[in-house]
């Protein structure tokens, strides 16, 4: 389909956010020491898979109340990517290569990543996590990180265009291996918060699961 109504945008930034550094939970390597940058993005590269539960509470400033939503995310390395909401109402958002997916009971919309430069900069922005290539965080992110044992927070700056433009920084929260949360405020002040539960890595997805979660044609599953 047309690009006529292009997934949302902090959607596809927590997306990503989430799926990048979800793939250390549950892992058994945990350092006797304090937990440095380099062993967690050493984490985040060995996942096969992962599944988490989230609950996002975006905060406007037009509204008196955050919006809250619920679902699952799931991230199948190096580049498959599915966030299913299911409340307050179902939608899918889903990557699969260079496809990026939309799902509500509106309809569906597909955006084709090699011709969206702002999707596909999003994309090539956060992917680097993936690899846990620290070089090339560090390139693209003025990278903020303090540990006391293994409880950590890590805060991330984007340097350049497009990502500046959408986000001010990213707030990331956890515990040994584990994220916990995350927080993106975005350049007009706008807050969205995500915690995790029921965090699963190194899943082996099957095959009715994968043809589930990214069937092939034109729009995402529907949710």
């Amino acid at each position: 389909m047309s690009e006529r109504r292009p997934a949302p945008r902090l959607a596809l930034l927590a997306l990503l956010m989430a799926a990048s550094l979800g793939a250390g939970a549950e892992s058994p390597v945990i350092p006797s020491g304090p937990l440095t940058l380099e062993a967690l993005m050493e984490r985040m590269a060995s996942t096969s898979g992962v599944r988490a539960d989230f609950r996002e509470e975006k905060t406007l400033a037009l509204l008196e109340s955050p919006l809250v939503s619920e679902g699952t995310l799931y991230f199948i390395p190096p580049s498959r990517m599915a966030r299913i909401t299911s409340r307050p109402g179902a939608s899918a958002l889903v990557i699969d290569g260079g496809r990026m997916s939309y799902t509500d009971e509106a309809g569906a919309s597909d955006v084709d990543l090699a011709g969206n430069r702002i999707a596909r900069n999003i994309v090539e922005n956060f992917v680097v996590l993936f690899g846990g290539d620290l070089a090339a965080l560090r390139e693209r992110y003025d990278v903020g990180f303090r540990a006391e044992g293994i409880r950590w927070h890590m805060q991330l700056t984007p340097k350049a265009a497009p990502l500046s433009q959408l986000i001010a920084s990213v707030g990331l929260r956890g515990n040994g291996p584990a994220l916990e949360e995350m927080v993106i405020r975005e350049a007009d002040g706008d807050l969205t918060t995500t915690r995790f539960q029921r965090v699963i890595t190194d899943t082996r997805f099957t095959p009715e699961e994968l043809a589930r979660l990214f069937p092939p044609g034109p729009s995402a599953p529907h949710p």
